[in-house]
């Protein structure tokens, strides 16, 4: 016969394992997302000191004002009716040809095959 105090034991036992990889791999995933993270600070510091330098040139070169900017944002902020710190969702594409719908992972219509111009702003 077997003894109960060792399958509870032998179960207990697996089950601290199985505990012990699920902590192992949430802590591997939490640092991925960390690292992840640091990138993403990283890449927007940098866009951050580009877009300055970008504004710095135009008002030297141009003279352009900060009060032209700060409208300028305004507008493109309000594009969806709130100001809210948040650029509007592009609206659906049509294709130039055919007039249809276009989704926005798509370079040419699924229609009838004509090139659909691309926005770099578009979200």
């Amino acid at each position: 016969m077997i003894n109960p105090m060792f399958i509870s034991s032998a179960g207990s036992s697996s089950l601290a394992y199985a505990a012990s990889q699920d902590a192992s791999r949430a802590s591997s995933k939490a640092a991925k997302a960390n690292d992840e993270i640091m990138f993403v600070k990283a890449d927007v510091e940098k866009l951050l000191m580009i877009t300055e330098a970008l504004w710095t040139l135009l008002k030297d070169q141009h003279g352009y004002s900060d009060e032209q900017l700060g409208n300028r944002i305004e507008k493109i902020d309000l594009r969806d009716g709130k100001l809210d710190g948040k650029v509007a969702k592009s609206p659906p594409k049509k294709c130039p040809a055919c007039k249809r719908t276009v989704t926005r992972k798509r370079a040419v219509c699924l229609y009838c095959g004509q090139k659909v111009k691309e926005d770099p702003f578009e979200r």
